[in-house]
């Protein structure tokens, strides 16, 4: 009887762990979410993409949209680039990709993978760069 309960268990742990370490959609190893025009137009040309979200009133976005803005002028022939700024017409697309801080990086590789992402964390120039190097 111990045994069987402990089979079962293990049975039942294997298969809460299966789902729960499962990459999710918009995150690393999983395929880009492709509900906006623009991430469509951008993940399905053949090239990687860049998915910035960020919001109105946001002081570390404020300072991310600066290092975005320099590695668009340095990349946007290699990389495509994708600025979304939270507004109500956006929001069912912040909560497709489980966005809940900001500024959220998303790096997604030509062959539509997420290859990194970055939930409310503020990427410095050169990071910001190794991230795209990776995707290019």
């Amino acid at each position: 009887m111990i045994l069987a309960t402990a089979v079962l268990i293990l049975v039942v742990v294997a298969a809460a762990a299966t789902v729960l370490l499962a990459p999710r959609p918009g995150f690393p190893r999983a395929k880009a979410i492709l509900d906006h025009p623009q991430i469509i137009a951008t993940v399905s040309s053949g090239k990687g993409t860049v998915v910035y979200f960020s919001a109105p009133g946001c002081p570390v976005c404020i300072l991310q949209d600066v290092s975005m803005d320099a590695a668009h002028s340095e990349y946007s022939n290699q990389v495509n680039f994708v600025y979304l700024k939270y507004s109500q017409e956006l929001a069912a697309v912040f909560r497709d990709w489980s966005v809940v801080k900001v500024p959220t990086s998303v790096f997604i590789g030509k062959d539509g993978l997420v290859v990194s992402r970055y939930d409310g964390f503020y990427l410095d120039d050169e990071d910001l760069k190794k991230e795209i190097e990776r995707i290019r």
